[in-house]
């Protein structure tokens, strides 16, 4: 064999028989039914209420409380809100968040690295100072995005997915990813994504928050997950705490 030819590892196989036997931990939920363990993206178009709902995830985690009729599991959460202040995270935990609640376990950050220049390091750190922690969430997922766009699209979208799941394979966490949908209307609106189908072939579970007019206040929130069934509400914004 000539010294310089690559060794190619064999396969790694299992037996349908082995597998059926083996014991798995189960689905771990940072909100029962809807919001298990592995990478999850929340899109809708600009300014349609996506960052109101996903901290609005976020108190109901680090709280221990619910999402509409759904248990949030108590853990520490990580808000990425990359395209906010602290003033103003602080007026919308106001509008939000009912009085006295305790929010110690909510930790927010308005900068971070990019997926290849240190975030997933970061994520790491933060894991192992807070054992505890159930859900990040990133919003929007185009500010962590700083990779050299020298493939397809479809190959970028991937490869930067597959990036991030480093941290739910090691971790029994939930990442969220705050994203846009494109203006052209498709009826499924897995379609509306904004980017490749690489992007929702690679994660686990898609939420599409739609309005029925775009200065009103109904809507429609659907949800494709792998693992969970999937689900389509009527929403309704509520102005008075912003929920």
């Amino acid at each position: 064999m000539n010294n310089n030819q690559k060794q190619i590892a064999p396969l790694e196989t299992i037996t349908a028989s082995t597998l059926m036997k083996t014991e798995f931990d189960p689905l771990s939920f940072s909100i029962d039914k809807l919001l298990p363990q592995g990478i999850f993206i929340l899109a809708g178009s600009g300014k349609i209420g996506k960052s109101w709902l996903a901290l609005d995830m976020c108190v109901a985690v680090s709280t221990g409380g619910k999402l509409w009729d759904y248990n949030a599991s108590y853990g520490d959460v990580l808000y990425l809100a990359l395209e906010d202040t602290h003033p103003r995270l602080q007026n919308r935990l106001q509008l939000i968040q009912e009085k006295n609640i305790n929010t110690d376990k909510l930790h927010l950050a308005i900068s971070s690295l990019g997926i290849s220049d240190g975030l997933i390091t970061q994520m790491k750190e933060f894991l192992s100072t807070n054992p505890s922690t159930k859900l990040i969430v990133i919003d929007t997922l185009e500010r962590i995005r700083n990779t050299d766009q020298d493939k397809s699209m479809y190959a970028c979208d991937y490869r930067d997915m597959t990036a991030l799941r480093e941290i739910t394979n090691a971790h029994a966490v939930t990442l969220l990813l705050v994203h846009h949908t494109r203006k052209m209307y498709d009826p499924d609106p897995l379609n509306t994504l904004s980017g490749s189908t690489g992007l929702v072939g690679a994660v686990d579970g898609v939420w599409v928050l739609e309005k029925e007019k775009r200065i009103g206040d109904k809507g429609k929130l659907t949800i494709a997950n792998r693992d969970t069934e999937g689900y389509c509400f009527s929403v309704l914004f509520d102005k008075d705490n912003c929920r």
